[in-house]
Formats: C-alpha cells, sequence, structure tokens
C-alpha cells in the first residue's frame, strides 16, 4: 500500500476549500473589473484595456450607460491622476468624484 506524503494529503482539502469559497463569494470575487469599487492598486496594475473597462463599468454605475469616447478617456486619465498623487491602494477610484 503506497504512502501519501503529507502536501498531497493536504492538497485535497485545501483545493475543496478554494471551491467553497469561490462559491460562496461569486464569481465577481476573481473578476478584477469591480466598477467603482476597484482599488487603486488593482487599477494601476491592469493592462490599459482593462482600465477602459473598469472606468466604462463605473460610468455605468453612475447611470451614463453610453459614455462618448472622450468621457471614457478623461475619467481613465483622472483615475490614474488620482491613484498616482493623493490616492492610496487600498482606494477605490469612485473617489475620483470627491477626491
Amino acid at each position: 500500500m503506497p504512502t501519501r506524503t503529507r502536501s498531497a494529503t493536504l492538497a485535497v482539502p485545501v483545493a475543496t476549500a478554494a471551491l467553497v469559497l469561490a462559491t460562496l463569494t461569486g464569481c465577481n470575487a476573481m473578476d478584477p473589473n469591480q466598477g467603482g469599487d476597484t482599488t487603486c492598486g488593482d487599477y494601476m496594475e491592469m493592462p490599459p484595456e482593462d482600465q477602459r473597462e473598469v472606468i466604462t463599468t463605473f460610468l455605468d454605475e453612475k447611470g451614463q450607460s453610453d459614455p462618448a469616447g472622450m468621457e471614457v478617456t478623461l475619467n481613465l486619465e483622472s483615475a490614474k491622476l488620482y491613484c498616482g498623487t493623493v490616492g492610496q491602494a487600498s482606494d477605490p477610484i469612485r473617489n475620483i468624484d470627491t477626491g
């Protein structure tokens, strides 16, 4: 009878716990696009196309479901400026409205 190593014995419970956590928190926990709730730390690490999606989602949350391209660009640059200056890594990008 083969013996299992300690790491192999722990792998199944750890994988099960991760699956349960993902199920309980929903798919959004794995989606970096949290709209205005996206933190500056996450936002600044995103590639430009993901930043644009976050800003578009943020504007949609504010009731601007079909923003003009320039409006998205302006908010995209405002978020970068805010996060790169006064914003902390844990601050949500929605703070670009209030500073």
